[in-house]
């Protein structure tokens, strides 16, 4: 038995035509709900005659109204067109929704009065044909978003990553899209335009057996259902790699591509959806916070400064450590003893000349980046030496006043290890204590001792001691004094921040390895100062102690030598004196290695 028929049951639907609750006449309403945007809004428009005679200079002109455009979709009819009795004049238009928000298709319709019909009344200054009549009809509907789209940017942090040329500059774009439809779609096309100057890489398709690509999202995972989100991962790469990193200003934008998307909807209706410019922001640069304001009004303020201030006498009652006891007689000279009073002095008193201030290092003008080349990954074994192959790039700049100066540079690459842990022992901290207090208790007692042996207790083994462990011995070597002094290979750094691979991966030969002078000229400059930049290759030796995923490095790169030769003849040179070598730059982590058992 079949329910096809000629009438519908009451009360079943068996038909599409029974779903959609269609009537005999087509017709647009008023409102018909919402559309997404990057969908095709598509309507058929009907000038239908239902008049007895026929309609001379039938016009219609539909437009898209947005709140900052209007857009004219067609125009079709004209002056000389007739419709005639019961005929119809139909149209299709198309428009791609590109804005948010409401919008408002404008359907104007004119044509003219048969002959023999009253004309209404019209104003006296309307220059119109008075048979000609018009009338309008507004379709209202809201574009909504079909689609969320938000934004992270990742850059390489790994040690290895950093020193490494390939993969130092990379960006990892990483975006979040969201259904925020009421119905399931499916992608037909997520792809990414990078901008100029990138290069961009799929990270979203896996690598089939034919050396074909296949996206992740196939099969049960092709559909998006209402809510659902997707994560997309593109690698951003520079079409060129300069040897120093790019120095971007902090609050700068970096333009790296749109993402263009097309999808369709349930009922298989296109979709198409271009992203504004997405980009990468330069982190500012942290200020400083400032501490809190202190809740006490200003003069509670002066108050405790003055009572904290040296040489104010105690608040009452309070505990202080009396200096000298009440009945403590006020010391005087013994007879017979080598004090003597003598006169004051009564000449002018020498002007005290101000200390002297802090010795600064200077602020080094030389910039230094480090390179890994290469080493061998997949040969590492356990006990078994590798080279590491680096280069070090320099970068500095010469002022206009020395353009006809070359600046020679000196550098050394020293090995850096872990600060030592200096352990004192138990005994030494005990009698440091013990010396402590019974200084602490001379101090309160009065007058003046007779000198006696026993009266200073000097423990000649806990000084020796403390020498030790202060400034340990040093070996008798011959040192140049005109050469710059080397730092002690041990990091600067606490040991609380210090990331210096303890163990695991050692260094192989000498502790600090000196470069060839390195030349910058900038005679053909003109301007006031000129940036330049020169490379040099070295080579470093490190041997696992350990299996497993191992990180090695502690580098430190030196100034040892600074000066300046003159490209003229007759004209002197000149050179900075460096007592010590200056501290560069330094590096904890050079490279990571997996050590295999």
């Amino acid at each position: 038995m079949s329910l096809q028929g000629n009438t519908p049951l009451s009360g079943y639907p068996k038909t599409l035509r029974d779903f959609t609750q269609a009537s005999e006449l087509l017709i647009l309403p008023s409102s018909f709900g919402s559309i997404q945007l990057g969908e095709t809004f598509s309507s058929c428009l009907c000038i239908n005659n239902e008049t007895n005679v026929d309609v001379d200079g039938v016009h219609m002109k539909v437009e898209m109204q947005t709140v900052t455009t209007k857009v004219l979709l067609a125009e079709f009819g004209g002056s000389d067109y007739r419709l005639g009795t019961g005929d119809t004049l139909e149209s299709i238009v198309h428009h791609e929704i590109k804005e948010l928000g409401q919008h408002v298709l404008a359907c104007t319709v004119a044509y003219r009065l048969p002959p023999g019909v009253r004309i209404a009344s019209q104003s006296e200054d309307s220059n119109q044909d008075p048979s000609v009549q018009t009338f309008r009809k507004f379709y209202k509907f809201a574009v909504t978003n079909p689609l969320s789209v938000k934004t992270k940017v990742h850059v390489p942090r790994s040690p290895s990553a950093l020193t490494n040329l390939d993969e130092r500059d990379k960006v990892f774009l990483e975006v979040h899209i969201q259904n925020l439809t009421q119905e399931p779609i499916w992608f037909e096309r997520m792809r990414f335009e990078s901008a100029d100057g990138w290069d961009v890489k799929d990270a979203n398709n896996l690598i089939t057996d034919g050396d074909g690509e296949k996206s992740i999202f196939t099969g049960t995972t092709a559909l998006m259902s209402p809510q659902d989100m997707r994560q997309y991962i593109y690698i951003l790469d520079p079409k060129t790699h300069q040897l120093e990193p790019p120095s971007n200003a902090p609050g700068s934008i970096i333009p790296l591509g749109r993402l263009d998307i097309s999808w369709r909807s349930s009922y298989g209706e296109p979709g198409r959806l271009l992203t504004s410019m997405l980009s990468r922001r330069i982190p500012l640069v942290q200020q400083p916070q400032q501490p809190p304001a202190s809740a006490l009004p200003p003069y509670l303020k002066r108050t405790v400064a003055a009572a904290s201030a040296p040489g104010m006498p105690p608040r009452p009652r309070s505990p202080q450590l009396s200096q000298s006891r009440p009945s403590s007689p006020v010391p005087t000279s013994r007879p017979g003893s080598p004090f003597r009073n003598r006169p004051a002095s009564v000449g002018p008193g020498r002007a005290q000349s101000p200390p002297p201030l802090p010795a600064t290092n200077p602020i080094p003008d030389v910039d230094v980046h480090l390179i890994v080349r290469d080493f061998p990954r997949s040969s590492i074994e356990l006990q078994k030496p590798f080279t590491v192959s680096c280069t070090l790039t320099i970068s500095t700049s010469i002022p206009f006043d020395k353009r006809h100066f070359t600046r020679v540079l000196t550098l050394a690459m020293q090995h850096v290890q872990p600060p030592k842990k200096v352990h004192v022992p138990a005994s030494v901290n005990n009698l440091s204590m013990a010396t402590q207090s019974e200084s602490f208790t001379r101090v309160s007692t009065s007058g003046f001792s007779t000198p006696s042996p026993t009266s200073t207790l000097f423990n000649y083994p806990l000084a020796q001691q403390k020498l030790l462990v202060a400034s340990p011995r040093q070996t008798l070597l011959e040192i140049d004094t005109n050469e710059a002094l080397l730092p002690p290979p041990f990091s600067a750094a606490p040991p609380e921040q210090c990331k210096i691979p303890q163990s695991g991966v050692g260094f192989c030969g000498p502790s600090a390895i000196f470069l060839s002078p390195i030349q910058l000229s900038a005679a053909d400059s003109v301007e006031l100062s000129t940036n330049v930049s020169a490379s040099q290759n070295f080579e470093l030796t490190y041997i696992p102690l350990q299996p497993g995923f191992m990180s090695f490095g502690g580098l430190r790169a030196l100034l040892v030598e600074d000066k300046f030769t003159s490209t003229i003849i007759g004209m002197d040179g000149f050179a900075e004196a460096l007592e010590k070598a200056r501290t560069l730059k330094e590096w904890d982590v050079v490279g990571e290695v997996w050590v295999p058992s």
